[in-house]
């Protein structure tokens, strides 16, 4: 029997058919093979997996429009080095931020917007018949089992259930044994039926699923050229297979089957360097990097990038719509909405202490000298702070809280390349828009408005964002390396890619042992990737906890004040409301929730983060990772 697939008129725009669709669909009900038939109607499906990473919304589920992009920045809003010190009132991520991921608010979101890039790949892998299928289709259906291994390998990762550990805080306990236990799987073949009644499976089942899809897609793209970086290609295969043996290697004391942890890393170095090889890509250099018009927001001028998302600047609903514009989100410069800007993205404060100013990556965050230098500071002596925060040398009217653009200097210490000028973001970062911490604020100019455009929402907001980026191969080839061959190999390799950030880092990178050399290599991936949403799949692998409540921090309000061991329990949401109303065999097993008060207002205050602000910190002697699984 045939499948019917239904297609409305508002999926028809949504999917991106366009002046084929009277010959190819004729009417609103159409047979599945007919699109499997036709390369056309195909390329106006797969044309919507792009699409879709960029403009997801669900009007069911009170998903707002989305991105891909903005989901793992979301998901980093629950680590160390992520930190939010301006006016949290406007914070749309800020259930993340301070691990309210109840299926009540933001934590629901993961399992909606997944599940509908799953569905759209399993339609497109539902209806190409491979005996049939010309070159083109073949080519089709490896994109889209590239992209459900992904889809899969993250949410799987970020649903897993993990138990917290640190005997501080009292934890709501699941209802059920949750260990390796994943997420419901639907393919092309799963039923109505069996899909209100799916339980979770084991990650180990989940892992299975994604080793198939990638061997399918290595199949079916081999020789592929692409023409954009938004199509994976044999390249990003072997990158994602890097990435699913580290995980499969850092999990086998909880794994059923998987239990091989040297063969796994193994795999895993080797498939990086495959990955490496066949990219073609370079590191990205200084100027990439902090390019005011280009630096990471453009596919093609980021020579690293091996795969990545791309918003169309006529694409008026991915680049202005609701509160999840990426670019909107991490745009210190932008002016685009409050919920970005006033927010402020920055850095952990001791992450960015500890970072070498010899390394360039550090002008991607905006130290406390550029939004206030006393009259009276001396070279190379320590930073001056005076009384009231007076003489400020930027400030040229005086008033450290003002809105004025006129009353504050374009001058610049130090080599920051802005895409709009020091004194517009002065006069908006500061305290009376409830930047408490200023001047201690580390927000970032990593991820650039597209085209340097900070004022107009319609094109500074059409930004790509980097899903894979070459770099990350070489940090996965220095931890497996650390796993399998010690300290020297691994070093070797941490040193060469960093070198190129820094380069006095061979001197300045002292780790002797295989804990120190870790924990190395995880700040630099950190610092790396920071933005990106690596570093929070990084943190719930390793089990490195949050870290970021100390005296001294530069956080804005108490309940984001977090220092929890380990495993931090908002790193896991629990499934949405639709997901556990509809397939009774999550009911029973969800993830458990914290709220998050008991771990933070109802164990420190606004009053004492104020106090501390600016206080000077002990480098050397600070937590940035729990190390009990480095060894």
């Amino acid at each position: 029997m045939k499948k019917i697939l239904t297609i409305t008129a508002a999926a028809f725009a949504a999917i991106g058919f366009s002046g084929c669709i009277e010959e190819t669909l004729p009417t609103e009900t159409v047979l599945s093979t007919q699109i499997g038939q036709s390369a056309s109607a195909l390329d106006g499906m797969v044309n919507s997996i792009y699409t879709n990473m960029v403009n997801y919304s669900n009007s069911d589920g009170g998903i707002e429009t989305v991105s891909y992009g903005s989901l793992l920045s979301m998901f980093e809003h629950g680590t160390t080095m992520m930190n939010c010190p301006g006016y949290n009132g406007f914070n749309t991520n800020a259930a993340w931020h301070r691990g309210q991921v109840d299926a009540a608010n933001r934590g629901k979101y993961p399992t909606y917007v997944y599940y509908g890039y799953i569905k759209n790949v399993n339609d497109i892998i539902g209806m190409i018949d491979t005996e049939t299928a010309n070159e083109q289709m073949l080519r089709y259906l490896g994109i889209a089992y590239a992209y459900r291994a992904l889809y899969y390998m993250d949410i799987v990762r970020v649903m897993e259930y993990k138990t917290p550990t640190d005997s501080r805080y009292t934890f709501v306990q699941p209802k059920n044994d949750l260990k390796n236990l994943g997420v419901p799987i639907v393919t092309e073949k799963t039923s109505n039926a069996e899909a209100a009644n799916n339980p979770r499976a084991t990650v180990d089942e989940v892992y299975d699923l994604v080793l198939s899809d990638l061997a399918n897609a290595e199949k079916y793209l081999d020789g592929y050229v692409r023409s954009d970086k938004i199509q994976p290609n044999v390249a990003v295969v072997k990158g994602l297979y890097a990435r699913a043996y580290t995980e499969l290697a850092s999990r086998t004391e909880t794994s059923a089957t998987y239990k091989d942890k040297a063969a796994y890393w193994q795999q895993a170095k080797a498939y990086a360097e495959e990955a490496i090889a066949l990219s073609g890509c370079s590191l990205l250099t200084e100027d990439q990097w902090t390019d005011p018009t280009t630096g990471f927001n453009n596919r093609n001028s980021q020579n690293s990038w091996m795969l990545a998302t791309h918003i169309d600047p006529n694409n008026t609903d991915a680049t202005t719509g609701g509160s999840f514009v990426f670019a909107m989100l991490m745009g210190t410069e932008t002016t685009f909405s409050s919920y970005g800007w006033r927010v402020g993205r920055g850095l952990d404060r001791a992450c960015y202490e500890r970072l070498s100013n010899n390394d360039w990556r550090k002008k991607s965050w905006l130290g406390p000298e550029f939004f206030y230098l006393s009259a009276n500071q001396k070279p190379g002596q320590e930073y001056l702070v005076e009384k009231s925060f007076a003489n400020n040398k930027w400030a040229l009217a005086g008033n450290n809280g003002s809105n004025e653009q006129s009353e504050w200097s374009d001058e610049i210490e130090g080599d920051y390349r802005l895409s709009s000028s020091a004194s517009w973001v002065r006069s908006r970062i500061n305290t009376s828009m409830g930047f408490k911490p200023w001047p201690w604020l580390y927000v970032n100019v990593k991820f650039r408005p597209a085209q340097g455009n900070y004022y107009e929402y319609e094109k500074g907001g059409a930004t790509d964002f980097p899903i894979m980026r070459v770099e990350e191969m070489y940090f996965i080839k220095a931890e497996a390396e650390l796993n399998l061959s010690g300290v020297a190999t691994a070093k070797n390799t941490l040193v060469s890619l960093i070198s190129t950030r820094n380069p006095n880092y061979a001197a300045e990178c002292t780790a002797a042992t295989k804990v120190a050399l870790y924990e190395e290599l995880l700040f630099q991936k950190g610092i790396e990737f920071w933005g990106e949403g690596i570093n929070y799949f990084d943190a719930k692998r390793l089990e490195l906890g949050t870290h970021r409540y100390y005296p001294g921090c530069s956080v804005e309000r108490a309940n984001f004040a977090i220092d929890m061991d380990r495993v931090h329990c908002g790193w896991t949401p629990q499934f949405n409301t639709a997901e556990t109303n509809g397939n009774q065999a999550i009911t029973d097993y969800d993830n458990p929730y914290t709220v998050y008060t008991s771990y933070t207002t109802g164990i420190h205050t606004n009053d004492e983060l104020v106090a501390d602000y600016g206080k000077k910190l002990d480098i050397e002697g600070h937590k940035f990772f729990d190390t009990d699984k480095l060894n």
